[in-house]
């Protein structure tokens, strides 16, 4: 028991050999020069700098069906099938458009005899009017010791009649062709509007299997959220499905924790390990930083800043686009200079910090200017020099 107390006592002594609680028993510091960092921690993933992005074609119009996906990582060639469509859909479509270009055909042809038939009819009637008429001038007698008053009136009506019916259907004639063209014309029209659909649709068919553009290694693409496509997924025209990736020349993309980014921006330094390696170190900088925190997960609510960071060099055989990493970004570092603790600053609403530094007579409240920041130090401008003494909690009978 003994040997234990004096452990207990000796561990007490390591622990508070820069602090003690002062004659009024609070826990104080006494500042001395030393390093200061400001560090953020990040994760992603590694990716090509230069990439080719594989799409569904534009031409495809509605959701499609992925039905076949060549694996992650996978070498091909120009011209190689790196995905397949589901073409049944293409093919309904095609078989309706199809159909009802049959149908027009049909009608087409349907409305041709009759206007044949309405023509001819027309036209028979045209040719018995005129020989009806011819006959009623030939035989047309104006001697009223013949026919009666009353009989020459008739014939004469009976003339006017049928000239009359022949100049009306000359006019039906005419009316019934301009009527039937337009007929026609639309008909072929509207057929013209099926065999384009045809024509679309047939061209789709080609595009169910989706081709790689050049020779790489096939990298799935991730969504907003981080998932890869699969089989089964429902696409859309110029949806990415994976890259072409230029691995001679790598970079990293980084997620950075909306609470933990203060500082971020491009320019700052940054050491980067793989997952796989982690004895293996990596520097870059920050190229880029997204301009607004976002989810990375649709079913977590936590944000998160976007960042790329370009590496200095890269290691084909090690760094692979998808790989998992971590990173540090040196924020900011500054050399032999006074920093304090947080918890032991107070300030007001206009924003004038303050801390207790230890006198001879007790804690008096002692104005400072501070420099920069992190989530638990902060550097001392003015108002502080080495070996002073400073309460780390509020003094007992002091306000905040």
């Amino acid at each position: 028991m003994v040997l234990l107390s004096r452990f207990l006592i000796f561990t007490s002594l390591l622990l508070l050999a820069g602090c003690d609680y002062g004659d009024e028993q609070v826990l104080t510091l006494r500042v001395q020069p030393q390093d200061f960092q400001v560090q953020i921690s990040a994760d992603g993933i590694l990716e090509a700098s230069v990439a080719t992005q594989v799409t569904i074609p534009g031409g495809l119009r509605g959701p499609q069906s992925l039905v076949w996906l060549v694996d992650n990582f996978t070498w091909v060639k120009a011209g190689d099938t790196v995905a397949r469509l589901d073409p049944d859909r293409e093919q309904y479509n095609l078989q309706l458009e199809q159909f009802a270009f049959d149908r027009l055909t049909l009608d087409k042809q349907i409305q041709q005899r009759k206007d044949n038939s309405t023509g001819d009819a027309l036209e028979l009637d045209f040719g018995v009017t005129t020989a009806e008429l011819a006959l009623a001038k030939r035989f047309f007698v104006e001697d009223e010791r013949v026919y009666t008053k009353l009989d020459i009136i008739d014939q004469r009506r009976n003339q006017d009649y049928l000239i009359a019916k022949q100049d009306y259907l000359h006019w039906g004639e005419t009316q019934h062709q301009q009527q039937a063209l337009a007929e026609q014309s639309l008909l072929a029209l509207k057929q013209r509007s099926y065999q384009d659909n045809i024509v679309r649709y047939r061209e789709n068919l080609t595009q169910v299997e989706i081709k790689a553009p050049h020779d790489g290694l096939f990298v799935y693409h991730r969504d907003w959220d981080g998932q890869e496509p699969a089989v089964g997924d429902m696409v859309w025209a110029g949806m990415a499905l994976g890259i072409l990736p230029d691995t001679t020349k790598m970079q990293a993309r980084l997620y950075v924790l909306e609470s933990e980014a203060a500082g971020l921006k491009s320019g700052l330094k940054t050491r980067v390990r793989l997952d796989a390696y982690p004895d293996k170190i990596f520097t870059g900088t920050v190229t880029q930083v997204s301009a607004l925190a976002s989810p990375r997960d649709k079913q977590s609510p936590v944000n998160y800043f976007e960042c790329v960071v370009s590496l200095d060099n890269t290691v084909p055989g090690l760094m692979k686009p998808g790989r998992q990493i971590n990173a540090v970004i040196d924020v900011l570092a500054r050399n032999n200079v006074l920093t304090v603790p947080n918890q032991a600053l107070f300030h007001n609403e206009q924003q004038d910090y303050w801390l207790y530094l230890r006198t001879d007579t007790g804690f008096v409240r002692h104005s400072v200017t501070l420099g920069a920041r992190s989530l638990d130090l902060s550097v001392i401008h003015r108002g502080l020099k080495p070996g002073e003494e400073i309460a780390l909690t509020l003094p007992p009978g002091r306000k905040q």
